[in-house]
């Protein structure tokens, strides 16, 4: 983790200021989300729905993946974003900012496919926590150094059919934000569901069936 800014996602009362270590960043940190929903998206390759209920718990699905990603729930309705800087001469931190996440710059990106076809999704809740973030190793370099609030972005997207955004990640300076998991807990259960994307109909995107798989029952299929 090279560029010097550091960013912590947590309730605002709970973002410390001035002069910090890292053990108050982590600590900090922690107390903010820790809920999560794992997802996955593939090509259906004939797949129909009388199969979603033999599909693996775990999401496994070989040679058809079209995404992966886990979506922490950062909420900001409920927090705040801290950004810190490293010392350039010494150990420890600097407080730059500290603001609501409800106040950042808001953009819409797109995690479901936007072609037309028929594809399968893997969703699997899981509780987490979260170390302090920073920009991406390989976006590093395209960011400045300098902070600039301006430049801090939150990431909205419809997921399926859903008829309201979720929050879905933040970027700096139109580079992604990486939040280390230092663990996690998944749920014992799993949906798939086999979806339409057809760009020429009113609704571009159907369900056409979904199915809750257990931890039991894939392991004993």
């Amino acid at each position: 983790m090279d560029h010097p800014l550091v960013f912590v996602v947590a309730p605002a009362a709970l973002l410390p200021d001035g002069d910090v270590d890292w053990d108050d960043l982590v600590a900090a940190q922690r107390q903010g989300p820790r809920g999560a929903f794992a997802l996955r998206l593939f090509t259906a390759a004939g797949q129909g729905s009388d199969d979603l209920a033999a599909l693996p718990w775990d999401g496994q699905l070989q040679g058809r993946l079209i995404c992966d990603a886990v979506v922490p729930q950062f909420d900001p309705r409920l927090n705040a974003m801290g950004v810190y800087r490293r010392h350039s001469d010494r150990d420890g931190f600097q407080c730059l900012d500290r603001f609501p996440l409800a106040e950042a710059s808001n953009e819409t990106c797109w995690f479901y496919p936007t072609h037309d076809g028929r594809f399968l999704s893997w969703e699997r809740a899981l509780e987490l926590g979260l170390d302090p973030g920073a920009v991406a190793p390989d976006a590093q370099a395209a960011v400045p150094a300098d902070y600039d609030r301006g430049l801090l972005t939150v990431l909205w997207s419809l997921l399926a059919d859903d008829a309201s955004l979720t929050c879905v990640g933040l970027t700096y300076g139109g580079q992604r934000i990486e939040w280390p998991r230092a663990h996690s807990l998944p749920e014992p259960m799993a949906t798939w569901s086999l979806f339409c994307v057809n760009s020429q109909a009113d609704v571009a995107l159907t369900i056409e069936a979904s199915q809750t798989v257990f931890l039991e029952s894939s392991a004993e299929a």
